[in-house]
């Protein structure tokens, strides 16, 4: 169930078992919603709070071919990339790891859960919240036609035919713990709220 951001359900810490306030957080969302812009945003937050912190887009640990036919999207991949990369960071001492996808499955956002907390003394997976960004179909087109300007047209307007498609999936999944509208907001305006969410 979707909580306002005003509110959110998740406590600030994940408790006195864990043996430091290592954390991770899952964001979701359309393509063009603002994800990337945001992590980047997070980054200034965080280093101004003398955070440690790491961000991954999932997407860019499925980069390969062929995939096998039963998994056509590398989402097993993704989650067996998810769970080496998060574990080299946590052993680096990174505090805070956020991940950006678009998860429309409960099973593969339970797997990219349990792939950040593998190891039970960083983190527990039920305290990985996944914070949606949600916008207008006019913000997110008019921020996709700027950045397929050096991008093939094609992809560009395959995705905006099934925009209202996948809208429906990212609202008829309900896996969200927060939704931040962001029409109205400013990247730094985003991270912030990402980071009070998550309690960094």
């Amino acid at each position: 169930m979707m909580e306002p951001v005003g509110s959110p359900r998740l406590p600030s810490e994940l408790g006195e078992s864990h043996s430091r306030a290592s954390r991770a957080l899952l964001l979701n969302g359309s393509s063009g919603v603002g994800k990337s812009s945001a992590l980047h945003a997070l980054g200034a937050v965080l280093g101004e709070r003398s955070v440690s912190h790491a961000f991954i887009e999932l997407d860019e640990l499925a980069l390969f071919w062929p995939r096998p036919g039963d998994d056509p999207w590398g989402a097993r991949i993704a989650r067996a990339n998810l769970a080496a990369v998060s574990t080299t960071y946590w052993a680096a001492g990174v505090q805070c790891i956020a991940v950006a996808h678009v998860f429309t499955d409960r099973e593969h956002l339970d797997g990219c859960r349990a792939a950040l907390s593998q190891d039970v003394g960083l983190l527990n997976a039920e305290a990985v919240p996944l914070v949606r960004l949600r916008a207008s179909r006019a913000v997110v087109e008019e921020r996709l036609r700027r950045r397929h300007v050096v991008e093939t047209q094609w992809e560009l307007e395959a995705f905006l035919a099934g925009y209202e498609s996948l809208i429906r999936a990212l609202d008829d999944a309900a896996l969200d713990d927060v939704v931040i509208d962001v029409d109205d907001l400013t990247p730094r305006d985003v991270a912030e709220r990402i980071a009070d969410v998550a309690g960094w």
